[in-house]
């Protein structure tokens, strides 16, 4: 087009072009729109997600204290729910976290371990995943996998959890019988407890029984 004369050659060129070209651009243009309003609208079906699971996972936090069999239950229909109908949220996964605490209440450490090993798979939140994985630890040494838990507290680490780690990783250690190794990974989570301010008194006893014991 750089040769053009006229207007009407211009015109003429532009009508030839869009001929050969102009099914061609519509399909692109209707592809990349197509894409930024499908993005557009699932951006917005997402946080439609996000604040009805908030409503739910309100509604369970208020009966979560309650010792009344009806709201037990309403409780457990709402959990089931933040997981079968809000799993793309985050309170899918908190979920998974309470489920799992309710089974080792309940003494089924074989399901809670099943709800935190998908929360720990399936989460995109870094602190999520760990708290997941320091629960599920806990929960392989109850079942008496303290190999298991070590393996996966060596795996997964983090500087914001690494008290709960240290400390998970003396409970799997004096599982095994090894005093030694447990009493330097509680003073290790001692430490790191320190270094954020956080007061575990639980912790110090750990650490104050192997040191009574020696």
């Amino acid at each position: 087009m750089t040769d053009m004369r006229t207007e009407e050659e211009q015109v003429e060129a532009i009508k030839n072009w869009w001929k050969e070209n102009g099914k061609q651009t519509m399909v692109a243009l209707v592809v990349v729109l197509g894409g930024w309003f499908g993005y557009q609208g699932y951006q917005g079906q997402q946080q439609a997600a996000g604040e009805a699971a908030s409503v739910v996972y309100q509604e369970m936090l208020s009966l979560q204290d309650s010792e009344s069999e009806e709201d037990k239950g309403r409780r457990a229909v709402l959990l089931d729910q933040l997981q079968s109908e809000y799993g793309s949220t985050v309170y899918a996964q908190f979920s998974g976290l309470f489920k799992a605490k309710d089974a080792v209440d309940a003494g089924d450490l074989a399901a809670a371990a099943a709800e935190l090993e998908v929360v720990k798979s399936e989460t995109s939140d870094d602190a999520l995943r760990h708290l997941a994985t320091v629960r599920l630890a806990r929960v392989y040494i109850a079942q008496e996998k303290v190999d298991e838990a070590l393996t996966l507290l060596a795996a997964d680490n983090s500087t914001a959890f690494s008290a709960e780690y240290y400390e998970a990783k003396g409970d799997a250690l004096l599982a095994k019988g090894d005093q030694d190794g447990a009493r330097d990974a509680y003073s290790e989570a001692v430490v790191e407890a320190q270094r954020i301010g956080a007061n575990n008194p639980i912790l110090n006893m750990k650490l104050d029984d192997l040191a009574v014991a020696n």
